[in-house]
């Protein structure tokens, strides 16, 4: 199998270089055909550099996982070359943790929001944070559609709003998401809503 010395970082090119890689490897490298040790090796300078420059890599790539342990199991390259692919295996198997966006939404600032943004008689914020939520119980709150009482819920993926008149049934915002509670005002102001049902969220 060629070595694909022009492997950029996506997920077809990472595994036909792990793959050829992969069919040689306890073969000394003077033994692999069409084996070039320091472009092989500038190639996945190149892709590994590539993954450092990603700002949120949240998300281990078992691909490039798979790529860096076949490579330093090799006997091809030298100890410096080595100790190199060593470090790019721990970089990529270390992801950045999670920004904890929770401190960003005070208590009684997020509460305000909901209750100027609905204009609810009273809201009550619990925040989870083992679960990374929000979630803001109403009363008396309105988003167009008549008085009610209802909750806010905020996720690092979603901010639904769930009337109680409608039990199995949510709103979702498809503003962008809230980064504090101005913003979280904002997009309960917003038209911006949609309508989701409860099951789907389970079933995803």
């Amino acid at each position: 199998m060629p070595f694909p010395n022009d492997a950029t970082y996506n997920k077809e090119s990472v595994i036909q270089l792990a793959d050829a890689i992969m069919a040689n490897w306890k073969t000394d490298a003077s033994e692999v055909p069409d084996l070039d040790v320091g472009q092989l090796f500038a190639t996945i300078k190149l892709i590994c550099e590539h993954v450092s420059s990603i700002e949120k890599y949240t998300e281990v790539d078992k691909d490039m996982q798979a790529l860096l342990a076949v490579a330093t199991a090799t006997s091809w390259f030298s100890k410096e070359q080595t100790e190199k692919l060593d470090e790019w295996l721990e970089e990529v198997a270390s992801p950045d943790e999670p920004e904890d966006w929770l401190p960003s939404f005070p208590e009684e600032e997020t509460r305000q929001a909901v209750l100027k943004g609905l204009g609810a008689h009273t809201a009550v914020v619990t925040i989870d944070k083992a679960g990374k939520s929000i979630d803001i119980g109403y009363e008396g709150g309105s988003y167009g559609q008549g008085k009610h009482d209802g909750s806010v819920r905020i996720t690092e993926g979603h901010l639904r709003i769930y009337d109680s008149r409608y039990p199995g049934k949510h709103l979702v915002s498809h503003d962008d998401l809230p980064s504090n509670p101005a913003d979280l005002k904002w997009c309960m102001q917003s038209t911006n809503w949609d309508y989701g049902w409860d099951e789907e969220e389970e079933k995803g």
